[in-house]
């Protein structure tokens, strides 16, 4: 098996295509509040869905308390392989989160949340079969879905801590074309298509202390995640003798990087709140992907680099209340990209990220409704892959809108 398989299952695990919600391939769009605020939720005002951000904030939570919402996202861009270039078609993907906690006792809580961490989907416009680029990806779909349950525990009147398992499960699609030019025998599409579950967990913290009322620290660490991964290799009947592609059961592994992120709060009256984060992703554990084909034995395994970079992401968010009802947020993120400019593919075309965003919110004593609009502008990349005998690529006008909604219910 040559390199070219271990770079399509490669791309299609761990990139973000058009829907480019975060750098590498990280979402951070957990509820319409958090999106609105630019993800600077982590140290101010509780919410069911700081299970997501901060699990120690829900000892702050009285009784039964969920969320359920939606993000619906649209994006643009470009790539340019070699003087040629593609745009993605216009989509739209939905990302659904839930998420329930229930106070236990005065220093114990329980929560259970639903929601995506890693995500991508996007196909190029035609004709693919023409485009060097379609070698790697011209059409990707990769969803994940997170389960958390969590407990929290208040140790004091300034402290709680949290800790939570986290159950991920994987289901991906990709579709390439394979142009082997002088040999039209040997061109034609083919598919990857697998999924997997894998085990994870994260450690948080929420401190208030009492001699500097108006502030607030949280901080959360998530661990490295080992996903082994089982899929298919759909050649339609056809053998791609130069890469070694053919039809056939395949597996895969790959660690997910561990991250820490951190926010202080800052509320200067009682309407205002301010707060800044930043986390921090050691993309460098992203080092390589291991592929065989389950039906050879003496298949080679497959050890393909990325050589991605460790990368932080700034955020910025306020929130105003005009009332004991209304609410009006908004927020700005900076999102730096840890691609390796020497190792550019199809599949994730923009680099790092600005991303503006406003939101407005409604509670009465029982129930809640959020509602948050962000843009992100994306920088342009030039670059080479590595993948393609160092090819030119450029990743240009990158762009994407999401619109968020969140419903929640006090029992």
């Amino acid at each position: 098996m040559k390199k070219l398989t271990a770079c399509l299952l490669t791309g299609m695990l761990l990139s973000v295509s058009a829907a480019s919600y975060g750098a590498g391939f990280a979402l951070y769009e957990y509820s319409a509040r958090g999106t609105a605020m630019g993800g600077a939720t982590m140290a101010n005002t509780a919410e069911a869905a700081s299970l997501a951000i901060n699990p120690a904030l829900i000892t702050e939570l009285e009784g039964t308390q969920a969320q359920v919402g939606l993000t619906m996202v649209t994006a643009d861009a470009k790539t340019t392989v070699a003087g040629q270039s593609r745009t993605l078609k216009n989509d739209v993907w939905y990302l659904p989160n839930f998420f329930i906690t229930k106070k236990w006792s005065d220093q114990v809580s329980l929560g259970l949340g639903g929601f995506s961490r890693y995500g991508l989907g996007g196909e190029y416009n035609s004709p693919v079969e023409t485009w060097v680029g379609s070698n790697l990806a011209y059409k990707v779909k990769l969803e994940t879905f997170s389960f958390t349950p969590t407990i929290a525990v208040k140790a004091n009147d300034e402290l709680s801590v949290a800790m939570g398992l986290e159950a991920m499960v994987i289901g991906f699609s990709q579709s390439s074309y394979f142009n082997l030019a002088g040999n039209p025998a040997y061109n034609g599409n083919f598919e990857i298509s697998g999924s997997g579950i894998s085990w994870g967990g994260n450690f948080s913290f929420i401190y208030r202390p009492e001699w500097a009322e108006k502030w607030s620290l949280g901080a959360m660490y998530r661990t490295k995640v080992k996903q082994n991964l089982n899929g298919r290799i759909d050649a339609n009947g056809k053998t791609f003798p130069a890469v070694n592609i053919h039809d056939a059961n395949a597996e895969g592994s790959i660690a997910l990087p561990d991250s820490i992120s951190a926010g202080l709060s800052f509320r200067p009256t009682e309407q205002w709140t301010l707060e800044a984060g930043i986390v921090g992703t050691f993309w460098s554990a992203y080092d390589q992907i291991l592929i065989q084909y389950k039906d050879s034995e003496t298949s080679p395994v497959i050890r393909n680099q990325k050589k991605y970079k460790d990368v932080y992401r700034l955020n910025f968010g306020t929130e105003y209340l005009l009332n004991a009802n209304w609410a009006v947020r908004a927020g700005y993120v900076f999102d730096k990209s840890p691609i390796n400019p020497h190792e550019m593919d199809t599949l994730v075309p923009v680099d790092d990220r600005h991303i503006a965003s406003v939101g407005v919110g409604y509670k009465t004593d029982t129930w809640s409704l959020d509602l948050a609009y962000a843009h992100i502008f994306a920088k342009d990349l030039s670059g080479h892959s590595k993948q393609l005998q160092n090819l030119p690529v450029q990743y240009t006008d990158g762009k994407s809108d999401m619109v968020g909604i969140t419903f929640g219910y006090k029992f």
